[in-house]
């Protein structure tokens, strides 16, 4: 949660206003956006089986925060629906422009069917595409140490995790999270 507090204090919010969260995940950051800011938070994401998480986190919330599947490329919104529109870990799902720079990190990223660029690049498709305040920033020393410690939490509580949901579920993300730390720590994921 502190990485998604540092972004969004950046947004500088205004009560009232309209966010368009694009792969809202869990909706941990549209909770917080709403429940913090008084703004209203359209959550939309392509997996049907993540909006339960989010729909199971809202109840009992007083806060505006609404979810949806749906595809961002294919989602269409009047214009000026939304103040802000914001987006973590997302737009390396949306399908652009394929680059890579070494054979095993381009096979995991077509497995996963990533999109990346370099930061410079993302921030020149951002304004090439319309939007006016565009920071571009690599925040991976950042992204590294929120990753080890939501590593860390897991594997503290593995047991329970497993019971919960399954040994492969388990093994699935401490795997995934460790493969992004040995990329990140390399300079193949920013």
């Amino acid at each position: 949660m502190s990485t998604t507090k540092k972004f969004v204090d950046m947004l500088d919010l205004k009560p009232g206003q309209k966010v368009l969260d694009v792969g809202y995940g869990i909706g941990g950051g549209d909770f917080y956006m709403a429940e913090n800011f008084d703004v209203e938070v359209v959550g939309i994401d392509l997996s049907v089986n993540i909006i339960s998480f989010a729909l199971e986190h809202s109840i009992g919330l007083k806060c505006s925060v609404e979810f949806e599947v749906a595809d961002c490329t294919k989602k269409e919104y009047s214009d000026n629906t939304f103040d802000v529109i914001y987006s973590r870990d997302t737009i390396l799902n949306i399908q652009l422009v394929l680059l890579f720079r070494t054979s095993g990190f381009a096979n995991y990223i077509k497995q996963r069917g990533y999109d990346l660029h370099d930061v410079q690049t993302y921030g020149q498709m951002l304004k090439d595409a319309g939007f006016d305040e565009v920071i571009a920033e690599d925040r991976t020393d950042q992204f590294m140490k929120v990753l080890k410690g939501e590593l860390d939490a897991v594997e503290k509580e593995k047991d329970e995790f497993i019971s919960d949901f399954s040994k492969e579920d388990y093994e699935d993300i401490v795997g995934g999270w460790n493969s992004k730390l040995l990329m990140s720590s390399s300079g193949e994921q920013k």
